[in-house]
């Protein structure tokens, strides 16, 4: 793998909008960034990429909000497609790496294998960033995680005091930079990015140092079952708006309803849906049936934590949490995941 060194002013105009493709960075939006489209000519704002991860998930991305899998009716039935343009998203990190790494598991599936989503992937070019600033709710570390990708990315730039490293992976990405002529990284260069990475990692540790628990793909925490009365006291703050799982970069159910288009023809549309949601998983049927599989709230909460840190592994064999921080972000009920998964495994432990 080949490692640059670039100054502010060359990566910026690699980066730069093109008319051949379309391109997503992060854009000013208070504390945090947001992704937006980079018109041609238009340049990144590199300050931008110092900061924390941005408050926007990536997720749409690779599964949209809403979109269309297919029209049925009068005429022959036609499954829709993804576009399939050359896209560029730049500014992702290492935990939405993670994130897209698990939908790849998730959704490609053999018994699934969803074409759309393939496509998205195969058209898309990911640049990613190191992360030399973090939010305060950011917990990779606690999950296996770190604030550098090694992995999952096309191009991936971490920022110096003075500069840049950008470092190329597969053909993708050594398209990105075609024509480009980067002088090669020394030694130096990335000792001090490796330093920098060691720094963010120790912050990380120290912001997260009262939660006192481990995850990762093999280790999973000791949490109870989802009809434990434990559950109860976060739920009891928890207002059922699904803010926490439609702003996570992991979490993937979907509802599919039909529309009409016109006489005899429909449409059929896939949404995101939340596991929190009173309707989730509401059955029609009649008397002494069980109409709502999880009718209690707390119950709820405990499957969208479990599925996270118990079956997803199990399932996968990958954590369904990333460390991103966003759900804690976005959580009206103020509920922080790190403290649900604290308490209740420091319940079950045994008095010394």
């Amino acid at each position: 793998m080949t490692a640059y060194r670039v100054s502010d002013e060359e990566l910026a105009k690699l980066l730069a909008g093109r008319a051949d493709r379309l391109t997503f960075a992060p854009v000013a939006e208070a504390k945090f960034g947001r992704l937006e489209v980079i018109e041609p000519g238009r340049r990144v704002d590199l300050e931008v990429l110092r900061r924390p991860r941005g408050s926007q998930t990536p997720k749409g991305f690779f599964l949209p909000a809403a979109e269309s899998v297919g029209r049925y009716g009068a005429s022959e039935s036609v499954a829709s497609g993804a576009e399939t343009g050359g896209l560029v998203v730049v500014g992702l990190r290492a935990c939405e790496l993670r994130a897209a790494r698990y939908f790849d598991k998730v959704v490609l599936d053999k018994s699934i294998d969803d074409i759309r989503y393939r496509q998205r992937r195969e058209a898309m070019t990911i640049v990613s960033c190191d992360c030399v600033d973090c939010a305060e709710s950011c917990f990779c570390p606690l999950v296996g995680g770190a604030p550098f990708a090694t992995e999952g990315y096309d191009v991936n730039i971490s920022p110096l005091d003075d500069g840049w490293i950008v470092e190329v992976a597969g053909e993708k990405g050594q398209r990105l930079l075609a024509g480009a002529k980067f002088a090669e990284a020394g030694p130096g260069h990335l000792a001090h990015r490796d330093q920098i990475r060691r720094k963010m990692i120790d912050r990380l540790k120290s912001q997260n140092a009262k939660f006192k628990f481990t995850a990762d793909d093999s280790t999973q925490p000791a949490l109870p079952e989802g009809e434990d009365d434990g559950w109860q006291e976060f739920a009891a703050d928890c207002v059922e708006c699904g803010a926490c799982t439609h702003i996570c970069p992991t979490c993937h159910c979907f509802y599919l309803y039909d529309q009409l288009l016109g006489p005899e023809e429909f449409e059929r549309v896939r949404t995101w849906d939340s596991c929190l949601l009173s309707t989730y998983h509401r059955m029609a049927g009649g008397e002494n049936m069980k109409l709502t599989p999880r009718a209690k709230l707390s119950s709820r909460l405990a499957n969208r934590v479990l599925h996270k840190f118990t079956y997803s592994p199990q399932q996968y064999g990958m954590m369904g949490c990333v460390g991103c921080g966003r759900c804690v972000d976005a959580c009206l009920g103020a509920i922080d995941i790190r403290q649900v998964v604290h308490s209740l495994q420091a319940a079950r432990e045994p008095v010394k």
